[in-house]
């Protein structure tokens, strides 16, 4: 049966549908359906690749939402979105805006999660075009921007309030013409299912992304197998096994883990520590990202870790390899472990 390839990040906990109970329970895996081209990975496509155009890494709460405004309002023809939870009416008000002015929009929206009828409404009554996102996936996962079909934004972040104030989150823009095409297709492909008619298959059979319900669960379990010198981990929860196993494993084979969860009593905490494993929950924030950074590689994406968003939903994710996108990065979770208080 042929696989659904699909192409970018994140729920609130407090917001959404919860994922950490309910993730990795059995069920239709999307990746099985009939709709889409898979294939395999070609010499050089792989999620290293060398890209065209470097990465720009941008870094949630602060400037956030003058950095989502200034995306919009910098649209000139084209801007295609897909969200899974919108609720800031500020950044609504500018994509109206973006439709007033010409600019053609179309936006896919999770149709489970509630906090969207915050804004569905003005967006019917100014003329935007929205669809919800195609049923077929267990969650509408993922969050990202095309503008003007030359630059795809790749993001964890929700546009909701509390990602514009309190809450860490990771971002790119990836301007690499392969790239923002792949996004792109999965997007048509999207687009098209959710108007009822037949997708066109989105061609990723050479792709640098990370994909669910595709490829993430493979790629993310290479990336970790590529630490041998550090793999620091900074995300919500860790519920999927074969992820919690490769972290264990990266620390028996010599790299340094280090891991900030949100929770202190997942489940998941214990079986780290015990593997002897520092485990720090998060400081003066919110913890809403979904970074794995290995030796000098971050993953940044909407990806939770769970068999439900590895493998059900729709996300997008990519690697982060440039040296001046993955710094800020870097410095940002070693700032955010010293604030962080570790879980005794």
């Amino acid at each position: 049966m042929v696989k659904l390839y699909v192409v970018v990040a994140a729920l609130s906990l407090a917001a959404c549908r919860s994922e950490n109970a309910a993730d990795d329970t059995a069920g239709t895996d999307a990746a099985d359906q009939p709709m889409a081209d898979a294939g395999q990975d070609g010499v050089g496509c792989t999620a290293l690749t060398p890209r065209t155009q470097a990465v720009e890494s941008f870094i949630g709460p602060t400037g956030l939402e003058t950095r989502m405004g200034q995306l919009i309002d910098g649209a000139k023809s084209t801007l295609d979105i897909q969200m899974y939870l919108f609720t800031v009416d500020s950044i609504a008000q500018k994509v109206i805006a973006a439709v007033q002015r010409g600019v053609k929009v179309r936006m896919l929206l999770d149709k489970d999660e509630a906090g969207n009828m915050n804004v569905t409404p003005d967006f019917t009554a100014a003329g935007v075009n929205w669809k919800w996102a195609p049923s077929i996936y267990t969650f509408a996962h993922a969050k990202y921007v095309i503008a003007d079909r030359t630059q795809a934004v790749i993001m964890s972040m929700n546009w909701n309030v509390d990602a514009m104030r309190t809450e860490r989150n990771y971002g790119i823009v990836d301007r690499d013409p392969e790239d923002v095409t792949d996004v792109q297709a999965v997007f048509e492909m999207d687009w098209t299912m959710a108007n009822g008619g037949t997708p066109q298959p989105a061609n990723l059979t050479c792709t640098r992304l990370i994909i669910s319900p595709v490829n993430s669960k493979t790629r993310l379990l290479d990336h970790i197998n590529s630490a041998t010198t550090n793999l620091d981990v900074e995300t919500m929860y860790v519920s999927e096994t074969t992820i919690q196993n490769a972290i264990i494993a990266a620390k028996q084979r010599g790299a340094t883990v280090r891991m900030i969860l949100e929770d202190p009593s997942d489940p998941a905490v214990a079986t780290f520590k015990a593997a002897g494993i520092p485990v720090k929950t998060p400081g003066p924030f919110y913890l809403h990202a979904k970074l794995i950074i290995a030796n000098d590689v971050a993953f940044v994406g909407s990806e939770n870790y769970s068999l439900t968003s590895l493998t059900k939903n729709r996300e997008v994710g990519a690697l982060v390899f440039e040296p001046d996108a993955f710094a800020p990065i870097k410095a940002q979770f070693e700032t955010d472990w010293n604030a962080s208080t570790a879980v005794p």
